[in-house]
């Protein structure tokens, strides 16, 4: 009687993962997507596109996104619904959106500085 109430204790509470379907996105790849998905928003809410009226080609550029990726629109809504179904396996993907939206400024932050003192170094 302990040792199945010892078994008992010890097994998850967590339900087994959801299937994902043929035509769904991987986590992996849905948060690479969004995360990309959210550099291009912010490109076309760039206060420079705005004002000089660039968004008809930022908005282009969003649309065509989808076709170089090699992934359809309509699969990524479809991912973005199927995902967003899930709270907590949401939450997971946007945290590796962000991871890689965080390391992506850090290499870019680390470029730059190399660039300023090459350049520093060339004068």
């Amino acid at each position: 009687m302990l040792a199945l109430l010892f078994l008992l204790a010890c097994t998850s509470d967590k339900p087994a993962p959801r299937p994902v379907p043929v035509d769904v996105l991987s986590k992996d790849s849905m948060a690479y997507f969004l995360s990309q998905v959210h550099v291009i928003d912010a490109a076309m809410r760039h206060r420079d596109v705005r004002k000089e009226n660039l968004q008809v080609y930022a908005k282009r550029g969003f649309i065509e996104y989808f076709d170089t990726a090699q992934v359809s629109r309509a699969k990524f809504v479809r991912s973005l619904e199927f995902w967003g179904a899930d709270f907590e396996e949401m939450s997971e993907i946007y945290d590796l959106a962000m991871e890689r939206l965080s390391t992506e400024t850090a290499r870019l932050k680390t470029e730059d500085l190399k660039k300023k003192d090459e350049v520093q170094e060339a004068n």
